[in-house]
């Protein structure tokens, strides 16, 4: 078996075990350790990162162990399991030696390994005076959590009255480069969110920007109001500096790996998906980049705040560097194809790709356009949403779209992308 084969097969394996009835006892051990009893669990979400390995998040029900000193404090909601490699794993983490498998680690959260930052981020003591400053009080700070990668970010929003913050945890060193960048942005009349105070324990407190999200937007009417330049035209202010930043490969540069990552979450697709990943790679070297511009790197409509018609919020600059125009608008045409399959409200979507779509064509060279929009929307296909359905032991069942139909849903968004980009390739209108 060739070595990717064999890397791809481990981490089908660890993808299967996690969404597997296993987790139960694997959840046990680490909630025991933490004084805690497991009653009831659930899969919420499984991070596939290919090439590297599968984190689980799992809401746990959970009552105090016996006499445990540890289950005194409030209980935990959540736990994590990962195949990903933790080098010296910090205390709070369980390593789990499985025998023919790899080594798996497991936490109760907030004590992420790799974000030592959470756990006072959603503190609402830690966290007062750092986002708010002096004269607010803990007692009515609310605190939420937005969104959670484990091992890589998660975003709190903090409430204190009718002030909000946004609250960024990032790996170790990576908050003094993200507030540079928000400085510079802002500097150069870029709409980034201000920030609320110097980082912390590699926090970073951010004011919330004005604005609608786009996502939003195009869920009520296919964000009709929202002509093409004005994306555009965000993406042009970006200052010359942004091109002294460390660079950063696209999607497109890296569509193998990603294929092999999609591979992993749908087996069954394999030949399917190695193929597409090998015509797109094919035919996004074949076509024309243009020339090195400041970038975005994650520009799609989770990142953009809309106000007027214009882009108030430029959001997640942590991959501003040099690039291609094509990337970023690729990134957001891939983005866009697959929201319908993620929910009915965004019926009108199809027709507003095609707007967007004919607006950027007149800036960069479509088939470039269509390819690298292939490539990301074939990168998204690993991480296509994954929920519990029915498993003994859950806090209860899954409702939606199955992850199993939104990733094939992906896979045929790819495929269309590539069609086009081909058939612009041999001449077609």
């Amino acid at each position: 078996m060739r070595a990717r084969d064999a890397h791809t097969a481990r981490e089908q394996d660890a993808i299967a075990l996690l969404g597997s009835d296993a987790p139960e006892d694997l959840l046990r051990r680490p909630l025991a350790t933490a004084g805690w009893e497991l009653r009831a669990w659930q899969l919420v979400a499984l991070h596939h990162r290919p090439g590297v390995g599968a984190t689980g998040l799992y809401s746990v029900e959970v009552a105090p162990a016996g006499a445990s000193p540890g289950g005194s404090g409030p209980a935990p909601t959540h736990a994590c399991i990962t195949s990903c490699p933790l080098p010296r794993p910090p205390r709070g983490v369980t390593v789990l030696h499985r025998r023919g498998a790899d080594t798996l680690s497991a936490w109760v959260h907030p004590d992420d390994p790799l974000l030592p930052g959470l756990p006072a981020a959603l503190d609402p003591a830690a966290a007062t005076p750092f986002a708010f400053g002096p004269g607010y009080t803990a007692a009515a700070t609310q605190l939420e959590l937005r969104s959670y990668r484990p091992l890589r970010r998660a975003v709190v929003l903090a409430r204190n009255g009718d002030e909000r913050r946004y609250l960024k945890v990032l790996r170790q060193g990576r908050a003094a480069p993200l507030a540079d960048r928000h400085r510079m942005l802002r500097a150069a009349g870029v709409p980034a969110p201000a920030l609320a105070a110097e980082p912390v324990r590699d926090v970073v407190a951010m004011h919330a920007a004005p604005g609608t999200p786009l996502a939003d937007l195009l869920m009520h009417d296919g964000a009709d109001g929202v002509e093409p330049d004005a994306l555009l035209r965000v993406l042009a202010a970006l200052p010359a500096e942004v091109l002294a930043l460390p660079a950063r490969p696209p999607w497109a540069a890296r569509i193998r790996d990603y294929g092999e990552g999609a591979v992993a979450a749908l087996p069954g697709q394999a030949e399917r998906i190695r193929r597409l990943a090998a015509d797109i790679d094919a035919v996004v070297r074949s076509s024309d980049g243009g020339p090195l511009v400041p970038t975005h790197g994650d520009f799609y409509e989770g990142n953009l705040l809309i106000a007027d018609g214009s882009v108030s919020g430029l959001l997640d600059v942590d991959a501003l560097g040099p690039g291609h125009l094509v990337d970023d608008l690729a990134c957001f045409l891939g983005h866009l194809a697959v929201l319908p399959a993620l929910h009915a409200g965004y019926a009108q979507v199809p027709q507003a790709l095609l707007r967007f779509l004919r607006a950027f064509d007149r800036r960069v060279d479509p088939m470039a356009l269509r390819s690298r929009a292939a490539a990301v929307s074939l990168t998204l296909v690993a991480g296509a949403r994954r929920r519990g359905e029915g498993r003994p032991g859950a806090a209860g069942g899954a409702s939606g779209r199955s992850g199993a139909s939104e990733a094939v849903s992906r896979l045929e968004v790819a495929e269309q992308f590539l069609a086009e980009a081909r058939r612009l390739r041999s001449g077609g209108a």
